[in-house]
């Protein structure tokens, strides 16, 4: 999984510097909705509650003039609404707080009638999410780097807002210790609504 990735940033890093004259590059903000939908294997007497959350920050595409495929990046502060519980006991957070990188690979769909005023989008890729909390009190201590895949679709709207919504599947096990469970699996899965205000350089 790890030589995938790296592929794939080695791919995107290919694209962003090539074809520079037929492109365009834009900055921008995105904000958005979490909601968390992490499993938990192999941990009896536990279970998670997945709650809702947000994110929010910085993104940079790439848009190709020729053709509807536009790459981009971001970096943003994410909230992912995740906690464990063990019978009637409140339940306990082992990390929330994270600092998202999605690489997304988009392809526009303009329609020749609304060039440059609406287009429906796809898009893939992989993101690389670092762990901010402390977890060390808790009994389950999840890994300071978990990697996903996202997938989703959406809509780009006058070349300047990007309205979007897809599924991260959390890629591994995201447990790094659980005492009294060494065969636990947590996947960190999640859907996600954002919107991208993007503005030229």
């Amino acid at each position: 999984m790890t030589k995938l990735i790296k592929r794939v940033v080695i791919l995107i890093i290919v694209i962003f510097f090539s074809l520079e004259g037929e492109s365009q590059l834009r900055y921008g903000f995105r904000f958005g909705g979490d909601f968390a939908s992490a499993s938990l294997k192999n941990a009896d007497g536990y279970s998670l509650v997945n709650r809702s959350g947000f994110t929010g920050g910085l993104d940079l595409e790439y848009q190709f003039e020729k053709c509807g495929f536009a790459p981009d990046i971001a970096i943003l502060y994410a909230r992912h609404n995740t906690r464990l519980r063990s019978g009637e006991e409140e339940p306990h957070s082992f990390g929330r707080n994270f600092i998202d990188i999605p690489l997304r690979l988009k392809y526009k769909f303009w329609l020749k009638s609304t060039k440059d005023l609406f287009g429906p989008l796809v898009y893939t890729g992989p993101v690389f999410s670092f762990r901010l909390d402390h977890n060390d009190a808790n009994p389950l201590r999840s890994k300071r780097f978990q990697p996903g895949w996202e997938v989703g679709l959406g809509f780009d709207i006058i070349n300047f807002i990007q309205l979007s919504g897809g599924y991260r599947f959390g890629l591994g096990n995201a447990v790094a210790d659980f005492e009294g469970f060494p065969t636990a699996v947590l996947h960190t899965n999640g859907w996600n609504l954002s919107a991208t205000i993007l503005f030229d350089f």
